[in-house]
């Protein structure tokens, strides 16, 4: 135990840090990124750029072998919903195929958007005309995407889907809950129905999903008649969606969307999963394990200092240990910080990565780890009014 502690330490303590800003893809008034590994063994990353004084594009760019790929352009508009907590996101479907998605307004309504995507079959040279992966035609609210590849291979998705609210959010316009929907494409990306695959949900708290061996597990932030909203876990077994379930009875009850969601990272047959939480309105980062394909988790490891804002990100370090990412609140600024945290409960200590301006506008910081390499990204809207990144060698 000892051994393992200082072990930890030790790896923490000598990282340093290495400003990549010189050769970022990024550009001035870039936004809200999204950082995810490809089945290459190198990253992918998009994000909103503005590309004129009335339209922004949504971009992507590859890093592999230690650069950058020239930025592309997947798809331009004047109607993006551009948002802080319901960003776009790329993803890696299989070979050369690539899939984006993005929100974008459907009426004039403030939270009437559609889920938006389109496809690259030759890495990210050209895209499809989009898609609307849902069927109900309604301006109402449908964002907060997660993608998976299920255990036929086919690209699968869940989304938040308001077509109950119909235009409402939060409570407001007509009587209806937010569900959580799901579908999916075959190989030859021909779509399956969209489903619903819980019937209440928290209506602004962005998703996560992972596929491990046949297993596809959803995490998400649940909402009761009593107005708890604690984090579920959904799982799809042998094409069967099976009943959710608590990941921990935090008790948390608030009459509005904290705009916090979990994540959940896999490896080797294992799950990890961070979330925030606020019961008695005391804020905290919390971890648990699964050891066996999702059924149940640990007991909860509290990973924060005592100032908790969430916004998590997480990635396994090793074949036991993670690196969880979160925003902790100082004097009205945010500090992006980061530790490891081990099945056993070994904590490294807390290191800092930046400081921002306090706010909604730095949005959700992503953390990837590749090979030595822990990337972070994040908005800056304080002073460069663009995606920023920091490189931690451990």
């Amino acid at each position: 135990m000892k051994n393992s502690i200082s072990y930890l330490f030790c790896l923490i303590i000598i990282g340093c840090t290495v400003p990549e800003s010189d050769k970022l893809p990024f550009g001035e008034g870039s936004r809200y990124p999204h950082l995810t590994k490809n089945y290459s063994g190198g990253l992918l990353v998009s994000w909103f750029e503005p590309v004129d004084s009335t339209t922004f594009g949504l971009f992507w760019s590859e890093y592999d072998k230690g650069v950058w790929s020239k930025p592309g352009l997947i798809y331009s508009s004047g109607d993006f919903f551009i948002n802080w907590a319901d960003f776009p996101s790329i993803f890696h479907f299989r070979d050369s195929v690539f899939v984006a998605h993005w929100p974008e307004m459907s009426s004039t309504g403030t939270y009437d958007y559609d889920v938006k995507l389109a496809f690259s079959m030759d890495r990210g040279l050209s895209w499809s005309d989009p898609i609307i992966p849902h069927r109900d035609g309604k301006n109402a609210e449908h964002g907060f995407v997660s993608f998976y590849k299920d255990d036929k291979e086919n690209l699968g998705l869940v989304w938040l889907d308001g077509r109950q609210m119909a235009g409402g959010h939060g409570g407001q316009g007509t009587p209806g809950n937010m569900n959580l929907y799901t579908t999916s494409f075959d190989q030859d990306l021909i779509q399956n129905n969209d489903i619903s695959i819980d019937a209440m949900v928290c209506e602004c708290c962005p998703t996560s999903a992972v596929q491990i061996r046949d297993v596809t597990l959803v995490a998400y932030r649940d909402r009761s008649e009593s107005e708890l909203r604690d984090i579920n876990i959904l799982r799809k077994v042998n094409s069967i969606w099976q009943d959710p379930y608590a990941i921990h009875d935090d008790g948390w009850v608030i009459s509005g969307c904290p705009v916090n969601g979990p994540k959940l990272a896999e490896k080797d047959n294992k799950v990890a999963v961070a979330w925030y939480t606020a019961p008695h309105g005391e804020p905290r980062v919390n971890v648990a394990f699964s050891n066996n394909l999702g059924e149940s988790f640990s007991s909860p490891i509290r990973i924060d200092s005592g100032s908790s804002e969430g916004r998590v990100d997480i990635t396994w370090y090793n074949n036991s240990a993670v690196v969880v990412c979160w925003l902790e609140a100082q004097d009205g600024y945010s500090t992006l910080v980061f530790r490891t945290v081990s099945e056993d409960g070994i904590l490294s200590p807390i290191q800092e990565v930046v400081t921002l301006a306090g706010g909604r506008g730095i949005g959700y910081p992503q953390m990837e780890y590749l090979g030595n390499e822990l990337w972070f990204l994040w908005t800056d809207f304080d002073k460069k009014n663009v995606v920023m990144s920091k490189k931690v060698y451990l």
